[in-house]
């Protein structure tokens, strides 16, 4: 469409002008086609890769957007015409399925084609006026080797957690608001065998697995129409338990969909999951208290717990995995799942070593690999040393995604290639 729109323009311009007309023809057709079929004053914004969040708070007001590498800052861009910012709301509307009306003054939806989250407030529920929030996503996701070059984590946590996720251990990645959970998980879901039965449930279709072909991929869809179902993530979740899965994703887990996801753990599925609270301690408290209500038993089910912020390193704000805690077992007596604090993030210099020699979760993958606690650190070790080598090699997605798979099938042979070019892993306790 932007091609018809540029093209309209120059068929009208005699191909004997001067530069300077071409010139201008060509800033009349790019402001054609961000007016027409793009998004308007904010379409740069849209465009720029290393935005995350757009804001727009009213009329008169500076438009805000969060960057990756500065967080919030104040953009030139001031809508001033109140006709003009209730069409680009409008039109966000529909792009999103969700156009907003008096009735309904407050939505979200999901711009199309990008697969952006937007969420709309008309003016007769905002003081200001109309306004919008867009939160954004790449369209292909950090690779876990990204990640690791940018040390929002070590190889040792990467390693234990492909460990966790090759034998269908539950894992859940928490932190607050715009602290990467989303990001670690899409990189995490590379360590999933490409054999395994995949279904994901979102409300917004964030997660990409590029190769694994056996995945059902499901959405949330909200209807007001008796005649339309709604499909909940409490129903995507139900739906994938009837799909004979290996591995259930939820995008984040927040109301009683929750119940489902650890029953899910409890009888053997693996699952990964995300959700919103700062510490180990205010997750499970969140994890028990309605609208989740899960009891601690199941809560149990859960073998790692994966906690990502947002830190201030110097004049820098950096994500930072800062602590891994596993379950250790239900305590009856107390109602209450018992946690160890296995590694932990030491900022005066960028490390993570672990703070116990002995680990439930390599006991339990030793168990089910019916090898002993040795051999399973063995391997953590070596899977350590494997990523090392491809942060080395500064991976791609496709060197990646071969040397897990071939890993998988001879571990022997990755790991004496990795040896060839970097030292062994050296593990580290506190």
């Amino acid at each position: 469409m932007r091609s018809k729109v540029k093209g309209g323009v120059f068929r009208k311009t005699p191909s004997d002008l001067e530069a300077k007309v071409n010139e201008a023809a060509s800033a009349v057709a790019y402001h054609a086609a961000k007016e027409l079929v793009g998004y308007g004053a904010i379409d740069p914004l849209i465009r720029d890769p290393y935005i995350e969040d757009i804001s727009c708070n009213g009329i008169g007001i500076p438009v805000f957007i969060y960057h990756t590498k500065y967080e919030w800052l104040t953009t030139n861009i001031v809508i001033s015409d109140l006709e003009y910012l209730k069409s680009l709301v409008s039109k966000l509307g529909v792009k999103g399925g969700k156009e907003p009306s008096v009735a309904t003054p407050i939505v979200e939806g999901v711009l199309k084609p990008e697969g952006y989250r937007v969420n709309i407030v008309l003016d007769t529920a905002s003081r200001h006026g109309p306004q919008f929030t867009i939160r954004k996503f790449r369209s292909e996701p950090f690779t876990i080797i990204e990640l690791l070059k940018t040390r929002v984590l070590d190889p040792l946590v990467a390693a234990l957690v492909w460990m966790a996720v090759e034998m269908k251990q539950g894992i859940i990645i928490y932190g607050p608001t715009g602290s990467g959970k989303t990001t670690l998980l899409n990189a995490v879901t590379m360590f999933i065998p490409t054999e395994f039965k995949i279904v994901t449930a979102e409300d917004t279709p964030e997660l990409h697995l590029p190769f694994h072909e056996n995945w059902g991929a499901m959405v949330t869809r909200l209807s007001t129409d008796e005649k339309v179902q709604s499909v909940t993530l409490q129903a995507q979740v139900d739906a994938a338990l009837r799909q004979r899965p290996d591995v259930i994703i939820i995008g984040e887990i927040r109301s009683r969909e929750a119940y489902s996801f650890f029953q899910a753990l409890a009888t053997g599925h693996g699952g990964l999951t995300t959700v919103h609270a700062e510490s180990a301690d205010v997750l499970v408290r969140r994890l028990k208290s309605p609208p989740m209500s899960v009891p601690a038993s199941l809560i149990a089910a859960v073998r790692l717990f994966v906690n990502i912020l947002r830190v201030e390193r110097g004049d820098k704000v950096v994500r930072k995995v800062v602590r891994v805690h596993e379950s250790v077992r239900y305590n009856p007596e107390l109602d209450d799942v018992e946690l160890q604090e296995i590694i932990t993030w030491r900022p005066e210099d960028d490390s993570w070593p672990l703070l116990t020699r002995d680990l439930v979760t390599l006991r339990t993958i030793a168990s089910l690999r019916l090898v002993s606690y040795d051999e399973a650190l063995e391997d953590l070790r070596r899977r350590a040393t494997v990523l090392s080598w491809l942060v080395s090699k500064d991976a791609d997605v496709a060197l990646l995604h071969s040397a897990v798979r071939l890993y998988r099938r001879d571990p022997e042979e990755v790991y004496r290639r990795a040896l060839a070019e970097v030292k062994e892993y050296e593990l580290r306790y506190r």
